[in-house]
C-alpha cells in the first residue's frame, strides 16, 4: 500500500503546474495586503447567477501562465540537452538485462549501447518538445477553461482578476511557484527512499515546533489544496480513498528533507501570509481551488495517449534496445547472464 501511495503522489507531481515564462516579481518589493473591506465584501457577496464569461476565463488563464509539468525527466526540466540525455541514458541503460549484475561499464556492449540510447533519447526530447508539449498545452488549457466555466461565477471571476492584477497577486503566484517546486523536490525523495519491499522510509524527524511551522506553510500550498479536493471527492463519490494519505506523506517528506528551502520561502514572503491567508479563505479561490482540481483530474485522464509516446515500454524503445543487445552479444559469442546459457 504504502508503495501505492507513493505512485500515486508521483503521478499527483506529474500532473502538477509549473508557472510559465514570466518571471516572478522582485521579493524585495512592497507588500501589498488585500484591504479588509474588500475581503468581507467577497466573503460575504452572494453567489452571482451568471457564469464566468469567455473575456474573464481568457483573462484568468493568462494570468495563470500555467503549463503541465514535463512528462519525461521532471528533474531535467529547464536543462540543457546534453544533460537531459545522460540521464535519460543513466535511467535506461541497465534495463536492457536487469538481472544480469555483470552488465555495467565493463562490458564491451556497454557504450555502443549507450550510443544507441542517446541517439533514440535525442530524438524522443525532440519529438517531444514540438509535438507532445504543444498538445499537452492545449489539452490542459481546454480542461482548465472548461471548469473555469462550469465551476465560477461572474462575480468570482472579477474578484480573481482583480487580485491577481495586485502586487500582492503577483507575490502569491511567486509563492506557489516555489511551494510547488519543493513538493516536487519532496515527491522524488519519497520514491528514491523506497525499499525493495515497496515501503518507504519514514523521513528524520524534526522537533514537533519546526514541523507545525513549515507544515502550516505548506498547508497553504495550491497543490496540497488539490489533493485535500481530490481525497474529499474520492470520499463523496464513495471511490478509492487510498491516496488520502499522499498529501500528509508529501508535507512529512517536505518539512523533514526540504526544510530550508521552506524556511527561506517562509521568511522571503512573512509580511504577505496574512493577505494569503485570507485570499485562499475567499469563495471566489476555494472554487478556483476546485476548478483547477476538476481540470488536473480532466487533463490526466485525456493525456495518457501522448504520455505513452514517451515511455520506452511503451513506444517500441526499450524493444529495439533489447534486441540491439541481444545481437551484440551473438556477435561477440557471448549471451546475456540472464539468457540461458550456450551449449
Amino acid at each position: 500500500m504504502a508503495r501505492r501511495i507513493a505512485l500515486i503522489g508521483a503521478g499527483v507531481a506529474l500532473l502538477g503546474l509549473y508557472a510559465a515564462a514570466q518571471p516572478a516579481p522582485p521579493l524585495a518589493a512592497h507588500s501589498f495586503p488585500v484591504r479588509a473591506p474588500l475581503a468581507r465584501a467577497a466573503l460575504d457577496a452572494p453567489k452571482a447567477a451568471s457564469a464566468a464569461d469567455a473575456t474573464q476565463i481568457e483573462s484568468l488563464l493568462a494570468v495563470q501562465q500555467l503549463k503541465p509539468a514535463p512528462a519525461t525527466f521532471p528533474a531535467d526540466a529547464g536543462t540543457d540537452a546534453t544533460t537531459e540525455i545522460a540521464r535519460c541514458v543513466a535511467q535506461n541503460i541497465r534495463t536492457l538485462d536487469p538481472s544480469n549484475p555483470h552488465w555495467n561499464e565493463t562490458d564491451p556492449r556497454w557504450e555502443p549501447m549507450q550510443r544507441t540510447i542517446a541517439h533514440d533519447c535525442a530524438r524522443r526530447r525532440e519529438y517531444r518538445i514540438r509535438h507532445v508539449e504543444p498538445q499537452l498545452q492545449r489539452l490542459y488549457r481546454d480542461a482548465l477553461a472548461n471548469s473555469y466555466a462550469r465551476r465560477l461565477s461572474h462575480r468570482e471571476a472579477d474578484f480573481l482578476i482583480g487580485f491577481y492584477a495586485t502586487e500582492t497577486g503577483h507575490r502569491f503566484q511567486a509563492f506557489q511557484n516555489r511551494l510547488t517546486e519543493i513538493e516536487f523536490a519532496a515527491m522524488q525523495n519519497m520514491q528514491a527512499l523506497g525499499d525493495r519491499e515497496g515501503t518507504v522510509n519514514p523521513p528524520a524527524a524534526a522537533p514537533p515546533e519546526v514541523v507545525k511551522r513549515r507544515a502550516s506553510l505548506l498547508l497553504m500550498s495550491r497543490q496540497t489544496l488539490l489533493m485535500v479536493q481530490w481525497q474529499q471527492d474520492a470520499v463523496r463519490a464513495g471511490g478509492d480513498t487510498s491516496s488520502g494519505a499522499v498529501a500528509p506523506m508529501v508535507m512529512s517528506m517536505a518539512a523533514a528533507t526540504e526544510g530550508d528551502a521552506i524556511d527561506r520561502v517562509d521568511k522571503e514572503f512573512a509580511r504577505d501570509l496574512p493577505a494569503f491567508s485570507a485570499f485562499l479563505a475567499s469563495p471566489a479561490e476555494k472554487n478556483e481551488i476546485r476548478a483547477l482540481a476538476d481540470a488536473q483530474m480532466s487533463f490526466g485522464k485525456a493525456s495518457a495517449t501522448q504520455l505513452i509516446k514517451l515511455a520506452p515500454e511503451w513506444n517500441g524503445d526499450l524493444r529495439k534496445w533489447r534486441e540491439r543487445y541481444r545481437a551484440l552479444a551473438h556477435a561477440s559469442g557471448t549471451a546475456p547472464a540472464s539468457a540461458p546459457e550456450r551449449k
